[in-house]
């Protein structure tokens, strides 16, 4: 069996963790805890809306908001890396849901967790961490 680089640390990172009725603030704690124990060093870990904007769909889920459950094709949990503002590399996850109307309807996308590292590689073995926390994979 061939192992890559992410192969260990991603089990280290821990199996998928039950979502069900925490918040949004407990669930990015988790998420820290379980990387910060299985050695990854992010730079941050926050929920999206840090400023606690009321401005959901804008800025995201505030801290206190449940943590969204998917359903399926029509509501799920995606995650992206990006290269940061200035520096780093940025992990997201957000909430992503179709809003049926009539025939069609429309997607729209709610961030929920922000993961800030330094290198890409770093942001990439989180990401494949937070990933398998998440049952995302």
């Amino acid at each position: 069996m061939h192992t890559t680089e992410l192969d260990l640390p991603v089990a280290l990172a821990a199996a998928p963790f039950d979502t069900v009725g925490k918040t949004v603030d407990e669930v990015v704690t988790l998420i820290g805890r379980h990387l910060r124990k299985a050695e990854f060093e992010p730079e941050w870990v926050v929920a999206a809306n840090w400023v606690n904007d009321t401005n959901d769909s804008m800025y995201g889920l505030k801290a206190e908001a449940p943590w969204p459950q998917s359903s399926g094709r029509e509501a799920r949990l995606c995650l992206s890396v990006a290269i940061g503002h200035s520096e780093g590399w940025l992990v997201q996850v957000d909430h992503v849901r179709l809003h049926r109307a009539g025939d069609g309807g429309h997607w729209s996308s709610v961030p929920l967790l922000r993961i800030k590292t330094l290198t890409r590689s770093d942001a990439w073995a989180v990401a494949a961490a937070v990933s398998r926390m998440l049952d995302i994979d």
